[in-house]
């Protein structure tokens, strides 16, 4: 599990799925919203547009230049975001 909360939180990937599952969660309450139920026909809609917002952080794990994500920054013992002060 340690290793799935460590990839999760430096993961270009994970980011581009984060960004993927917001927006279509967001596209699908609002389809709720304006009509009163979710159709399930917009499908085809939601996805087209989660995978164009997940665009951007896609271009970024591309490019070997970017210090966050770019192709060069990957190393092989990321850092623990879920460290607490008595794990030292």
């Amino acid at each position: 599990m340690k290793t799935f909360q460590n990839w999760l939180a430096v993961s270009p990937l994970a980011s581009a799925g984060r960004v993927f599952i917001a927006i279509l969660i967001t596209l699908a309450v609002a389809d709720w919203v304006a009509t009163g139920s979710i159709n399930f026909g917009a499908w085809q809609t939601w996805t087209i547009a989660a995978v164009s917002a997940a665009i951007p952080t896609i271009i970024r794990w591309i490019n070997p230049e970017d210090i966050e994500f770019g192709r060069g920054s990957w190393t092989s013992d990321p850092f623990d975001v879920f460290a607490d002060d008595e794990d030292y």
